[in-house]
């Protein structure tokens, strides 16, 4: 078997594409190597190179990795550094541990070395160590060229001999320089931070990783990723081994919990998990799938730390890139099952426990205890009714929903304006337990309450209505007869302000349908006497009722005069309804007269026209109001309710 050196290709460019993860690979060597300090060179937020007219070009740019480790000779870099995918761990002169038995080796695979060819076509290595001579420790200093390396042959690649080799240094250490770079950016400084810290779960005293940033010369040390999580949540997992079968049970050490905001970038999102304090897998959520206890909350929030070196050690069970564990092994299916065992635990414990710190912090946010004082006038009934509705809306909101003030507001109004209707139907059900078990003064007691909360559920009423005739106010001249009559429709309590929803009873809706089939039937011709209809057509009036009586409601638009023929029209309705609901006892009981109410500003009748109006007017059976009187009427009977009540809407 033959091997072509086009596998770099799928060893170096196709698994190393960021910057963090080619930088870690050669942390990860420096760690090895028993190096206690590593500094990185980096230009960061830079796009390292750019294309133009189809043509790549290099800006330049130059990413250092210099550590103080052990180092390698001329002849340990042909022996070990230059040979790929062998298993230091397997190698007798390397070994399971580094050099002194300092560490347990991270390394594996053998391939690490290729991940710079992920992001750029040239490096160099230059490494001093060995045994130290009179003149300090021998040098090797190699360039390894991609483009060279990446041939269709099996040939033994020699790579070129930089200037340095079989030189002495008076330290030992290795320095790696990439240059030549494919079209990769690098991050910020924060996000590259995070991504290095992503890679390595342990803080180690006698590992220390330095950042510079060769653009702006700012430095930064390697420190351990934050992440700001619910105590109350936390899952400590260190006495949870992981059970493959009766004989077998894998140790893990680590935690879960949510974090008290939503992912703020990719690098802290689900539970890592390591092996020898080295990343190995992002487990999210173990492949759970949906329908569990917290779910939307716990694919948002969850985050962890696992650590599990047994997936690196006798039996190799990460991924070729160290990007994933297989999950299909015998030990993988076994950790899987034993971590969606976990979420669903999580999600069971901290759900009720996180619902209710976001209902008290949406409670605190809103400030609605005090907001309810003020409205309520201190009424204790409505206060603590207030206070519990928010606590109910607030545990269906998220952390983000508590960072808009908008949507905060939106829900404090609506806790507010629905405590005192809770306290009514609450206060109702007391009523029904007091006629058996308290006295007399008990029960007034309650009835007392339930007028006032009634009278303060009535004040925002009586307030979003006069909101409704103001905005109504802005538009009356340029309003179309169509949408007039919608509205007052929709609204008519503005015809009269005496109306409530408690009107609006089935019964008359089957009369109106029954007239309207009637009317066809009888007289060939189709009426529409309402908006609420799939149809664009104008309604030929609009049929209401107040009481036990039937309303023909003809509207309309500001400053328009009411003619002769429009008025014969009226008046040819009104006759046809009066005889349809008294050929019709079922109606009869229900409704006793007919009526017509007109809203027009202006009258143009003539001759007996003119006088059948005011017929019509003088029995009662006609009202007439003009645009500005509906306002009016409506304003004051809704201000005089406010006037007297000391529930306004503040």
């Amino acid at each position: 078997m033959t091997i072509s050196r086009t596998t770099i290709d799928k060893l170096g460019v196709k698994m190393y594409d960021k910057a963090s993860a080619v930088v870690s690979e050669l942390i990860a060597n420096s760690y090895d190597a028993n190096a206690e300090n590593v500094e990185v060179k980096i230009p960061l937020n830079k796009w390292l190179a750019t294309t133009r007219e189809g043509k790549l070009i290099d800006r330049g740019y130059e990413i250092f990795v210099i550590d103080d480790g052990l180092g390698m000779t001329p002849k340990e870099v042909n022996e070990f550094y230059l040979k790929i995918g062998t298993n230091p761990r397997l190698d007798k002169k390397r070994g399971e541990y580094t050099k002194g038995n300092k560490r347990k080796r991270l390394g594996r695979k053998g391939i690490g070395k290729l991940a710079p060819f992920g992001i750029c076509k040239k490096m160099e290595v230059i490494s001093s160590g060995g045994k130290k001579t009179k003149n300090g420790y021998k040098t090797a200093h190699i360039i390894l060229d991609y483009n060279k390396i990446n041939q269709e042959t099996d040939e033994v690649y020699p790579p070129d001999i930089g200037e340095l080799d079989e030189t002495f240094s008076k330290t030992t250490g290795t320095t790696i320089k990439l240059y030549d770079f494919n079209q990769k950016v690098t991050p910020y400084s924060q996000t590259f931070h995070d991504q290095i810290a992503r890679r390595y779960g342990i803080q180690h005293d006698d590992f220390i990783i330095k950042v510079t940033d060769t653009i702006t010369g700012e430095s930064f040390h390697i420190g351990e990723l934050k992440v700001e999580i619910d105590e109350d949540t936390k899952i400590v997992i260190d006495d949870r081994p992981i059970k493959v079968n009766e004989d077998t049970y894998l140790p893990v050490k680590g935690w879960i919990a949510y974090a008290k905001e939503p992912y703020p970038n990719e690098e802290v999102a689900g539970i890592r998990v390591y092996a020898r304090g080295k990343f190995v897998a992002n487990a999210r959520i173990f492949g759970l799938r949906s329908g569990f206890t917290g779910e939307y909350t716990v694919r948002s929030y969850v985050v962890g730390v696992i650590h599990a070196d047994w997936v690196d050690e006798e039996e190799d069970l990460i991924q070729s890139d160290r990007q994933d564990i297989l999950w299909s092994s015998e030990y993988g299916l076994a950790f899987q099952e034993w971590g969606q065992n976990l979420i669903k635990e999580l999600g069971r414990i901290a759900y009720p426990a996180r619902k209710r710190k976001i209902a008290n912090r949406f409670l605190e946010i809103s400030n609605i205890e005090e907001e309810a004082k003020k409205r309520f006038h201190n009424n204790e009934e409505l206060v603590k009714t207030a206070v519990e509705v928010g606590k109910i809306l607030g545990r269906g909101l998220n952390a983000e929903n508590l960072k808009d003030v908008i949507y905060v507001n939106e829900i404090k109004e609506l806790a507010l304006g629905f405590a005192p209707h809770k306290t009514m139907v609450d206060k109702l059900y007391e009523v029904e337990e007091a006629f058996e078990k308290r006295p007399l003064e008990a029960v007034a007691k309650i009835f007392n309450d339930i007028n006032i909360a009634e009278a303060a559920s009535l004040g925002l009423i009586v307030r979003k209505r006069l909101d409704a005739i103001a905005k109504l106010k802005k538009i009356l001249s340029s309003a179309p007869e169509l949408e007039l009559q919608r509205v007052l429709e929709s609204a008519p309590w503005m015809i009269d302000p005496r109306w409530t929803v408690l009107q609006a009873n089935q019964t008359f809706k089957t009369l109106r349908h029954t007239y309207e089939a009637w009317h066809l039937e009888q007289y060939g011709v189709q009426v529409i006497t309402t908006t609420k209809t799939d149809s664009s057509e104008r309604p030929d009036f609009i049929m209401a009722h107040f009481g036990r009586n039937v309303e023909i409601v003809e509207i309309k638009r500001k400053n328009h005069k009411l003619t002769n023929k429009e008025f014969e029209r009226i008046h040819e309705y009104y006759e046809k309804i009066v005889k349809f609901i008294n050929a019709r006892p079922r109606f009869k009981d229900h409704f006793d007269k007919a009526h017509i109410v007109v809203i027009v500003d202006d009258l143009n009748l003539t001759g007996t026209v003119l006088d059948s109006y005011n017929y019509y007017k003088d029995q009662n059976r006609l009202e007439k109001k003009t645009w500005e009187e509906v306002i009016a009427d409506t304003e004051k009977v809704n201000e005089a309710f406010l006037a007297i009540s000391d529930y306004k809407y503040i």
